[in-house]
């Protein structure tokens, strides 16, 4: 009975630890008005990327276990509204570029699947794209936009968080099997498709400006000091 009874009280705190990391991340749960996340980055922009992108990050795309809400009113590119300062900071630049690298990646290995069909793609995947950095970044860039437009954008970064994950699940060989048939060669070939085409349904929502961004070159070095 003892143990039955400790077992309940168990049950019953890890649900209030729960209940209380929901109160501080759900607003409805919430008794404080709820905080935007693009306030919330600027308030950690000063603690650093890592900071920033776990303030930026709302609970469902961060995690990116659910699926994208149904039933919203979808935001175009042309009718999204922006932060230009927040555009302009080092963490955002810094993702927008890390995304692009992760887009041309993609195109890469596609390229070098389109020319070997049974090539081992998982170990390659993994190398190329680090899920949970791909997360930090994809949610600290679409933090600039105002929480309509976010509602749309965060529909694009899950699903491009789920395209990674069907093309490392479409790109499992059976074991003793290293050949894919046709019809598995499409379906990878189809998340590839896809992964690609998010990107660029993400990416309609930045100015050119912001996409087509390099940095200034480091300032050269001193020249050395004058012998006496």
């Amino acid at each position: 009975a003892a143990i039955a009874c400790a077992g309940k009280l168990s049950s019953r705190r890890a649900l209030a630890v729960m209940l209380s990391l929901l109160a501080i991340q759900l607003p409805g749960l919430s008794p404080q008005p709820p905080t935007s996340r693009r306030a919330l980055l600027r308030q950690a922009g000063a603690l650093g990327a890592g900071a920033a992108g776990l303030a930026a990050a709302p609970p469902a795309s961060f995690a990116g276990l659910l699926p994208p809400k149904q039933g919203i009113e979808k935001t175009k590119p042309a009718d999204a509204e922006l932060d230009d300062e927040l555009l302009a900071s080092k963490s955002v630049r810094d993702g927008i570029a890390a995304l692009k690298q992760y887009r041309k990646s993609a195109i890469s290995l596609q390229d070098q699947f389109a020319k070997d069909g049974n090539m081992n793609l998982i170990p390659v995947i993994r190398k190329e794209f680090d899920f949970s950095k791909l997360r930090d970044d994809l949610n600290v860039v679409t933090t600039v936009f105002d929480d309509q437009t976010q509602l749309t954008t965060d529909q694009r970064t899950r699903s491009i968080i789920y395209d990674l994950t069907e093309l490392e699940n479409a790109a499992r060989l059976k074991k003793g099997d290293p050949e894919r048939t046709p019809k598995k060669i499409a379906n990878v070939q189809k998340w590839f498709v896809k992964l690609d085409k998010d990107f660029g349904d993400l990416f309609e929502y930045f100015p050119a400006s912001a996409l087509n961004y390099v940095p200034p070159p480091p300032p050269p070095p001193p020249p050395p000091a004058a012998e006496e």
